[in-house]
Parts: C-alpha cells; structure tokens; sequence
C-alpha cells in the first residue's frame, strides 16, 4: 500500500522546522535582499519572500497543533 506524503511523519517535522525557521528570519529581521540570487533577480523577489513568510505561517498553524497534540 502507498503512503501519502501528507502522512509521512518525518516529511512533517523538517517541514514544520523550515517554516519556523523562515519565520524566525522574519522575527530577526534579516534582510532577503542581500542575498545573492535575491539581488541578481530584482525588486519582485521581495514579494516572493513575503508570499513565503505567509506560507509559512500557514504551515505552521495548520500543521503544528496536530503534529504537537498527536
């Protein structure tokens, strides 16, 4: 029988802990823009990251009370 990705407990955790991680970067107030590729790609990368900072939270609340309370 095939397992969902969804149900892969490991897959779960490095997720959860990549978008605690995000957002801690976001609580530091680290600048994206200085990275190299964010440089090299211009001003719309600014709206990527922060489409990536609501994704993560999104994760985070969806994922982590369930993962937390199991």
């Amino acid at each position: 029988m095939k397992q969902s990705l969804l149900n892969n407990e490991l897959l779960i955790v490095v997720c959860l802990s990549l978008a605690v991680f995000r957002i801690y970067l976001e609580v530091i107030k680290f600048d994206f823009a200085k990275l190299p590729m964010t440089a090299k790609m211009g001003p719309q990368m600014k709206k990527f990251h922060k489409y990536g900072f609501y994704f993560s939270i999104g994760y985070f609340v969806l994922f982590a009370p369930g993962y937390l309370l199991a």
